[in-house]
């Protein structure tokens, strides 16, 4: 990836936030791909001004799209730790 380590993460600390499963399942429904989703959050984290002042200086749109996949791989459901280990922790309250 050529995209300096310090913009990724700066792009990944905007965007990981808005990233939800709500909205990911929004975005399922819709039959709307994946690159619109990862886009969607790019303008929703305020990111556009940084995407052509600072990563078109040196980025073309291929190099971005790598580190938006890198960022949001899926629009799968987010799967918890439990979920995805499948552990389930149950609780037992009194007699």
């Amino acid at each position: 990836m050529k995209m300096k380590p310090s913009h990724f993460e700066h792009m990944r600390a905007r965007i990981a936030p808005l990233d939800t499963a709500d909205r990911r399942a929004q975005y399922r429904e819709k039959c709307t791909s994946l690159r619109a989703y990862q886009w969607y959050l790019v303008r929703a984290a305020g990111l556009i001004p940084f995407v052509c002042d600072a990563l078109y200086t040196y980025l073309n749109d291929d190099h971005i799209q790598t580190a938006l996949n890198r960022i949001v791989p899926t629009l799968d459901p987010i799967v918890s730790a439990a979920q995805e280990t499948g552990v389930l922790v149950f609780a037992h309250v009194g007699d």
